[in-house]
């Protein structure tokens, strides 16, 4: 079952009990609308698990292939539907009991499974209001409470658990990248994790990074984040970075030889190292980083883009909107803390991050992209993608110009770039990405130093939102 490994928000029996459903006969007039209602949600759900496998069987058969180096698995391509014909049957059998439909863990489910579905698509109010109706009709009826589990049999305790904490893994997913907040604190939460089995490792796995980035949003990036001095914002910091490390520490060794994760071992480096860099940049919590948060967020960054272009080489992973904004997203906070921040790097490391490491890491950036563009063919890619090297251009050239003369370069390397007395050095605030409050040096651009707008409108923001707020990658 695709979405399995990730999001438990069904186990093996429920999934064979669908396929039972899907099997019985046709729901006729006599039975009670009530009951109808119910097996109408039951077909709906069978019809979205069918498909998201649509949606990613190509993928599956190719990686089979790969993986046994052998020709076991043939495509049934010419036979099967189309997601989104499968999709649309969904749609219908919910459209049918419409005045039935109350919160129950059966709505939910198929709530969650629409939200999944969607993420395929551009990342837009209408996901986000799916995820957040989710998870308020979760806690309507308790299912973040474990006091009000007491009196359900076992099974029945887990799959509240796992109804609960895929809606929690998805809303804090929509809310870190979209830079909003979730419905629910951590405080309120008693609910106990899944238990742990052989179809929800990955699945715990993913849920505890979840938490790590609620942290994230609370601790960082919340509106109302009082005034703390310098050292105690470098201490949550570093507390959230070690929490990270632990959670790193309990992804499977790729090299154990019976260790068979349904994600690679990439997948789990790739969500760390986009966490890391969120944590490390500008925030409301610490505005100015140090210089050691400085070089974990380019570092962070170039890794992130390392492992999707590894990704989009060796896969034919199914393509979205979220992961071409985790590829621009870790391009241009390269880009903004290295044009920002180049004079804090530590200078032993720094000169040869920007001139070496950072265009490589902005090539790759394009690279990617190009990539997304020859398998997708969406109208945007080539437009960003060529919006992105106008800002690499001016970027390098800014600072290898700075770096380059030699009056403004020290015996140790350090750089020193003179800026104007009527100047500063340019500071960048999260809600400030398009440069228009930054003292930059004029870049050649018709009005404005850039205008973002085009990046809203890919990703299905409101105009009167923050785009740039948390904006961070999966």
């Amino acid at each position: 079952m695709w979405i399995e490994p990730l999001y438990p928000i069904l186990d093996p029996g429920t999934l064979e009990n669908l396929v039972a459903s899907s099997l019985t006969s046709p729901i006729n007039d006599t039975i009670h609308p009530v009951q109808a209602a119910k097996q109408n949600m039951k077909m709906a759900s069978f019809y979205l698990v069918m498909a998201l496998g649509a949606i990613n069987i190509k993928n599956f058969f190719k990686q089979s292939q790969v993986r046994s180096n052998q020709g076991l698995f043939q495509n049934p391509s010419a036979s099967r539907r189309s997601a989104a014909d499968l999709y649309g049957e969904a749609i219908k059998c919910m459209d049918i009991s419409t005045q039935h439909h109350v919160p129950s863990i059966l709505f939910i489910q198929i709530l969650l499974l629409i939200s999944i579905y969607s993420l395929h698509g551009p990342v837009a109010s209408s996901q986000w209001q799916l995820a957040g109706s989710a998870m308020r009709m979760a806690i309507e009826i308790g299912l973040h409470n474990s006091s009000t589990a007491s009196g359900f049999s076992e099974a029945a305790t887990d799959q509240r658990n796992r109804v609960f904490w895929s809606a929690y893994a998805i809303e804090i997913s929509l809310a870190y990248n979209l830079g909003r907040p979730p419905s629910i604190g951590e405080e309120h939460i008693t609910a106990e994790i899944p238990r742990i089995s052989s179809t929800t490792l990955s699945s715990i796995l993913h849920i505890k990074h979840r938490q790590i980035q609620s942290r994230v949003i609370s601790q960082v990036y919340r509106v109302n984040n009082k005034v703390r001095s310098l050292t105690e914002a470098q201490d949550m910091i570093a507390q959230l970075q070690e929490e990270l490390d632990q959670w790193k520490s309990m992804i499977p060794d790729p090299r154990q030889p019976n260790e068979d994760s349904p994600y690679p071992y990439s997948f789990w480096v790739r969500l760390y190292n986009g966490t890391s860099l969120v944590l490390h940049r500008s925030s409301p919590l610490c505005p100015n980083p140090s210089r050691e948060s400085l070089g974990i967020c380019l570092k962070s960054a170039g890794a992130y883009i390392d492992n999707i272009l590894e990704l989009l080489r060796e896969s034919n992973v199914p393509l979205s909107w979220m992961l071409v904004q985790g590829v621009m997203f870790a391009g241009l906070t390269m880009l903004i803390t290295a044009r920002t921040g180049f004079k804090q790097l530590d200078p032993r490391v720094g000169l040869l991050s920007l001139l070496v490491d950072l265009p490589a890491w902005t090539r790759k950036c394009s690279v990617c992209l190009a990539i997304m563009d020859e398998r997708w063919h969406e109208d945007l890619l080539p437009k960003l993608n060529s919006q992105f090297e106008v800002l690499v251009n001016d970027t390098l050239q800014l600072i290898s110009s700075a770096i380059t003369s030699p009056r403004d370069v020290d015996v140790l390397g350090e750089v020193s770039v003179p800026w104007p007395s009527e100047m500063t050095a340019p500071t960048l605030g999260l809600d400030d990405c398009s440069f228009e409050g930054a003292h930059l040096p004029d870049s050649g651009f018709p009005g404005p130093w850039y205008d973002f707008e085009l990046m809203r409108d890919i990703m299905g923001f409101d105009p009167a939102q923050t785009f740039w707020d948390t904006f961070p990658p999966e």
